[in-house]
């Protein structure tokens, strides 16, 4: 069975982690598109003018918590594949 995965090779890495990278991908469109919606706007849901301050703003808010997530996620990417050596 283990020479089954030498060969493999670098390919087996790229097959297991396919869902992951996936998800990373769909993950960041959904960023864009979000980011997107913030500069877009002109009034935002309690009726206030978005100027440039508070568009600058707004996506700073929503690029720290999206920084936030992706961090998390990394760091279980990274526990889980230690574990599995």
């Amino acid at each position: 069975m283990e020479s089954a995965y030498k060969d493999w090779g670098y390919r087996r890495v790229i097959v297991e982690n396919k869902g992951w990278r996936t998800f990373q991908i769909i993950q960041f469109i959904l960023f864009l598109c979000i980011s997107a919606f913030l500069f877009i706007r002109t009034v935002d849901g309690h009726g206030t003018v978005q100027t440039l301050e508070v568009k600058l703003i707004s996506f700073a808010v929503w690029a720290f918590f999206y920084l936030g997530v992706l961090a998390i996620e990394w760091l279980i990417y990274c526990i889980v594949r230690h574990a599995k050596k």
